[in-house]
């Protein structure tokens, strides 16, 4: 976790100091990263200090240990980092709404990679055909990936002739590995995986005009009931999902019957074929593989999507996974690692920025900006304004109401601007909704 943070700052062009308490980490980290790496306890003063911690923006804290997270973060605070994060799973040390307990001063922001996983799969598994999931605006907003179906009649045509819903924007294109933002011109072919962008209602309608999938089979069959498994499960059943939940660890296992109301749980490792096909995974809606092992995991989704299983998700920690298992038939492969580099990035973006997420293999990324008094977008039509190739504003909230943003569309300062780009068009993006005209 730690590393894949290290990763994308340094892409970004900032600054890193890593600090470990693992000689091989730090070998592999600068051999591979262009970073400063400390060998030690992060929660020691004398090596926050070696790191010259005052001096920093940014301290996050992503070790194993909630405690160190935490000292690590209180010890920085008191030396006036301005931002501190802390990865925390324990829920003891929790508010109800997630933040650290006020008892624990000098933490700004935690993070909660399986929570927020969790939460990844409860929303996709809510929408039909949806492989990924992004909300906006306080939920107002919510952005779609789905595959084109062979099928679909929008195959073969313009975008401009396949009768979209009015409310909805077809932000971008994912065909091969290359992300593009399309064109009314632009041909969708099967088995493209498109995002759309709208209101709900609308996005739905559209997904399942390019999907063909209608509704949503309201059972699952979830592998692994550990911490994970179990936040996954509970996540579903609060929104009225039934499942079969298989279970090596027999205490575990017990643990999790006693838990949840509403799911069928087995004292079983759910790898035979004939386990799975007695217990119906051929009729299930969604099948999901979130052991600790993510080969294990990988090989389960596929086994299951062979076996029937409507869709597949596979929970895996290298996101260079993604691609390759997406490519031999799993629906969805999610990762923690870009989970929670979503979560850390509107931190590290210049301008108001309310929420960032990166899109799945890293092929772009999806911003939420306040539209400053001073940015070059305010108070002008968005086609009078120059923006980068491979970027596109998708809609903006404002005081009446979310509107799908096209060339006349004037952004006012306040307004919200959800706003998708490209890797390479994302500074100059910044730029632009800042207000920093240099």
């Amino acid at each position: 976790m730690g590393f894949h943070i290290a990763q994308m700052l340094t892409q970004e062009g900032h600054e890193v100091a890593l600090i470990d308490r693992d000689h091989d980490n730090l070998r592999r980290a600068s051999e591979e990263l262009d970073v400063l790496t400390i060998l030690g306890n992060g929660a020691s003063k004398r090596v926050l200090q070696q790191a010259r911690v005052a001096e920093a923006n940014i301290l996050i804290a992503a070790t194993d240990s909630d405690e160190v997270n935490m000292i690590a973060c209180m010890a920085a605070k008191h030396v006036g980092v301005p931002l501190t994060i802390a990865r925390v799973r324990n829920p003891d040390y929790l508010d109800d709404n997630a933040s650290v307990s006020t008892e624990f001063t000098g933490i700004d922001f935690v993070i909660q990679p399986e929570a927020a996983l969790a939460e990844e799969v409860a929303k996709i598994a809510e929408l039909p055909g949806a492989l990924d999931v992004e909300t906006f605006a306080d939920g107002q907003v919510h952005m779609i990936e789905v595959q084109v179906d062979a099928k679909s009649k929008a195959v073969g045509k313009p975008l401009l002739s396949i009768g979209m819903p009015r409310n909805v924007l077809l932000t971008a294109v994912l065909r091969e590995s290359e992300m593009t933002i399309p064109t009314g011109q632009t041909v969708l072919r099967a088995n493209d995986r498109v995002f759309l962008t709208g209101k709900r209602q609308g996005v739905l309608e559209a997904a399942a005009l390019l999907s063909r999938a209608m509704r949503v089979s309201r059972t699952a069959m979830l592998l692994g009931c550990g911490s994970l498994g179990l936040q996954i499960a509970t996540a579903l059943e609060e929104r009225g999902f039934r499942l079969t939940i298989f279970e090596k660890d027999y205490e575990r296992s017990v643990e999790a019957a006693d838990v949840l109301r509403r799911s069928l749980v087995i004292h079983d490792e759910g790898l035979d074929e004939s386990t799975l096909i007695r217990e119906g995974v051929k009729d299930v809606g969604l099948f999901i593989a979130a052991t600790g092992d993510e080969r294990l995991n990988m090989l389960s989704s596929l086994l299951a999507k062979k076996l029937g299983a409507s869709r597949t998700i596979s929970i895996v920690e290298r996101t260079a996974f993604s691609t390759i298992l997406e490519s031999v038939g799993v629906d969805v492969a999610l990762s923690p690692r870009r989970i929670t580099a979503s979560r850390i990035l509107r931190f590290v973006r210049s301008g108001d920025v309310l929420s960032a997420s990166i899109l799945d293999k890293s092929a772009g990324e999806v911003l939420e900006f306040v539209v400053a008094d001073e940015s070059t977008v305010a108070g002008r039509r968005l086609q009078d304004t120059r923006f980068p190739d491979g970027s596109i504003v998708g809609a903006l909230l404002q005081a009446d109401g979310v509107h799908i943003a096209h060339g006349s569309s004037v952004p006012q300062p306040g307004d919200r601007a959800i706003v998708f780009a490209l890797p390479e068009a994302v500074t100059e993006v910044e730029r632009l909704f800042s207000g920093d005209h240099q």
